[in-house]
């Protein structure tokens, strides 16, 4: 009797299994530990019915298109995850939330072109993430999150990428491989690498870097380093395919004891072509910068905008800095906009910015500065009769005008020729009355203050007796 409830219950486990295993999948339990293979099968999505106690589950070489939340809700065994050679092109975030033990996901040769904030959002132990062969164009600054940390390979080699979220690759304190290569980073901020003590392999072959930051790390690259702690191993370090630009901003990489690349120079035109390692080091250099072209002098009316130009050459390409007349640098703003090109744009003018502004350009190798001279015709305010009206120094119209008063007779009160009322956080109506004898007035001008950055903002229109203002900041 104990021996067919034996064979019973083998049979009904048995039959629970297969009950439990995806259609045409196969499922091994071995070792308490149940694996759930799905490669290559033709599925077009994730089967619903897997038994959510799967640790390792392989679901490559398929038709997927998407991820969704339910696919792997509730598998909180999950160890190791293979989706590579699908056709995925979305994940929907929170996707991977319950999966707290994956170590491993594999999502390479796949179709997505970009990663969410939330896209991997929950992954808190993963190890290894492999995301080659994708069209992977941005990744969000918060995609690395919750698994920063804990990531020892990261491969996103093969892509579109221009950038990197920089700041949570600083952050990866366990990464022992970083693959990059054959993307279209052209830059790299400095420190970027400086905390990855356990980095042993750093490919960046085919992008569009022109230099590399310097940092301590590249010192192990060298084929002559003594490691001198088992948590630091030499690095293999592959930069080969870049359009280096060989000037002193890469000398301290010339200066590696290495010789295992095939890296040649993009560029200056004297260099170009030639192997990065045989260049001499006095080969490599910089020019200071040159002011080529500057605006001298300019006359604007108070409230126009103002374009100051400034042009310089150099190698590197010289950043161009403006300090204000009262010796203050000037950043972007709502009223004052530094481009690219070195242009010093001051969208509404004021009488403080008379004077003489300077332009500097500066690169690793110097400093180059111009003098801009910039005079500002003052326009007549009209007073609101709150204060002392403001009379124009050119005095060009008397449209602020002042009470007469007759001899012996009592002067009359001032009349409040300016009102504002229906004041709301972003408008307010502005009324006023012109005398008859006043001139002819073809513009107004109205004047206030911004809270936000405490400048003074205008608007012209035609001459109307009243004017709903939309305003570009709120009042206090």
């Amino acid at each position: 009797m104990d021996h067919i409830l034996c064979c019973l219950l083998v049979l009904g486990t048995a039959v629970m299994m297969a009950h439990a295993c995806p259609k045409y999948c196969v499922c091994q339990n071995l070792s308490e530990s149940l694996g759930t293979l799905c490669p290559s099968k033709g599925l077009l999505f994730v089967p619903p019915d897997i038994d959510r106690r799967t640790v390792e589950l392989r679901l490559g070489g398929n038709y997927i298109l998407r991820i969704t939340q339910q696919d792997f809700a509730n598998m909180t065994d999950l160890v190791d995850l293979t989706l590579s050679r699908n056709t995925i092109g979305y994940i929907q975030p929170f996707s991977f939330g319950d999966l707290e033990t994956l170590r491993s996901l594999h999502m390479d040769n796949n179709r997505l072109m970009e990663l969410g904030p939330d896209d991997l959002r929950g992954l808190v132990n993963l190890q290894h993430l492999i995301l080659n062969n994708n069209q992977l164009g941005r990744i969000s600054d918060r995609t690395f999150e919750d698994l920063a940390t804990t990531l020892e390979d990261l491969d996103l080699s093969y892509n579109n990428l221009r950038s990197l979220p920089w700041d949570s690759v600083k952050q990866m304190v366990s990464l022992h491989q970083l693959s990059l290569d054959h993307n279209l980073l052209d830059f790299i901020p400095e420190g970027t690498f400086s905390d990855l003590e356990r980095l042993s392999r750093l490919d960046l072959t085919s992008n569009r870097l022109q230099k590399l930051p310097p940092d301590p790390i590249f010192a192990r690259a060298q084929d002559s380093v003594v490691l001198t702690t088992p948590y630091a191993p030499q690095l293999s370090l592959s930069v080969g395919g870049n359009p280096l630009h060989c000037n002193c901003e890469v000398l301290w990489l010339r200066r590696l004891e290495r010789d295992d690349d095939l890296e040649t120079c993009a560029s200056p035109s004297s260099l170009k072509g030639r192997y990065f390692w045989y260049v001499r080091e006095d080969e490599f250099m910089c020019v200071p910068p040159l002011i080529t072209q500057h605006t001298h002098r300019m006359l604007v009316l108070e409230g126009q905008t103002a374009s100051l130009r400034c042009e310089a050459v150099g190698d590197p390409t010289p950043t161009i800095h403006w300090m204000a007349p009262d010796d203050s640098l000037l950043a972007n703003s709502s009223r004052t906009v530094v481009y690219h090109n070195g242009t010093l744009e001051i969208l509404i003018t004021t009488s403080k910015d008379y004077g003489v502004f300077t332009c500097i350009a500066a690169n690793v190798a110097g400093e180059s500065t111009a003098s801009v001279e910039l005079s500002i015709i003052q326009l007549p305010h009209l007073s609101n009769g709150t204060g002392p009206a403001s009379q124009p120094k050119s005095r060009l119209s008397d449209i602020t005008g002042t009470t007469k008063t007759v001899k012996g007779l009592p002067k009359a009160p001032a009349e409040k020729v300016v009102t504002v009322s229906e004041v709301t956080a972003i408008s307010a109506l502005v009324k006023w009355t012109v005398s008859k004898a006043a001139p002819k007035v073809k513009m107004y001008q109205l004047q206030y203050n911004c809270s936000d950055d405490e400048v003074l903002i205008y608007r012209k229109d035609g001459l109307k007796r009243s004017r709903q203002l939309q305003l570009p900041c709120q009042f206090d």
